[in-house]
């Protein structure tokens, strides 16, 4: 398992509202968290913040006393219960941040999370941040956005090719932290050997299409593979973005399974 994260502030923005962390518990277990705050400059940074620490300080919690120890093992059940746990602490945190500081009032943030257990991915996300899933010549979102855009597809009210120009693709229909509680989904599944998971903010994806990002991840530098590879090809996914218009900030999370 091979893991990298970046992120940029991009070409428009004054600062940088996403917030990542990439943390590996063991050899074959790592978490990936992606947030992009609103609510302002200072609003927003602060939401994705303080959703990504709560996030992994209860990933911590839950899953410390299972590392290194062969006669205890985590069911999926349990991971599902802690990762919602986890989102439903996230948005507690944010919402009463905002109720304590009345310049915060609508700050909120999006939220993708994975927690990879032996090629197993378990996911939880809110908003529009996505994950994909990578190999070969297939590029494949595994989650789905919670987005007026994606509303408006779902009722067949505008068309997949219509979609790509569509104006007000960042209004988002659900975040962490605007109410007092929230709803995430909840995605598991099983990934082949070699395979790539990419986490990743709105400001990479609204830039850079699908067979783009496949190209740059699955490249003739995919053999031999090393951390500081990895990083390179993060770097080119962003700096693709940037010349794209770098609209909006940009990060982006990959594991090499």
């Amino acid at each position: 398992m091979i893991c990298s994260g970046n992120t940029d502030i991009g070409m428009k923005r004054e600062s940088n509202q996403d917030t990542f962390v990439l943390k590996t518990y063991s050899e074959k277990t790592c978490l990936c968290v992606v947030c992009d705050g609103m609510g302002g400059a200072k609003g927003g940074k602060e939401a994705s913040k303080i959703a990504a620490e709560k996030f992994v300080s209860v990933i911590d919690d839950f899953i410390s006393p299972y590392i290194g120890r062969k006669d205890r093992n985590l069911h999926s059940n349990d991971i599902k219960d802690a990762l919602i746990d986890a989102v439903d602490q996230a948005n507690n945190a944010v919402y009463q941040y905002a109720l304590d500081h009345s310049s915060m009032k609508g700050m909120g943030t999006t939220l993708v999370a994975a927690l990879i257990i032996n090629r197993t991915v378990f996911s939880v996300n809110v908003g529009d941040s996505r994950m994909y899933f990578m190999k070969g010549s297939k590029i494949k979102q595994v989650t789905k956005d919670h987005s007026y855009l994606q509303y408006l597809l779902d009722m067949g009210q505008i068309s997949e090719k219509d979609a790509s120009s569509f104006p007000n693709k960042n209004v988002i229909t659900r975040a962490v932290g605007t109410e007092s509680s929230v709803r995430a989904d909840f995605v598991k599944e099983n990934v082949s050997e070699g395979a790539y998971v990419m986490l990743c903010t709105d400001g990479l994806t609204n830039l850079v299409d699908n067979e783009t990002i496949r190209g740059t991840v699955i490249d003739d530098q995919s053999k031999n593979l090393d951390q500081i590879k990895l990083s390179l090809k993060i770097r080119k996914l962003i700096d693709t973005a940037n010349k794209n218009g770098g609209t909006d900030n940009i990060t982006a999370v990959i594991v090499k399974l």
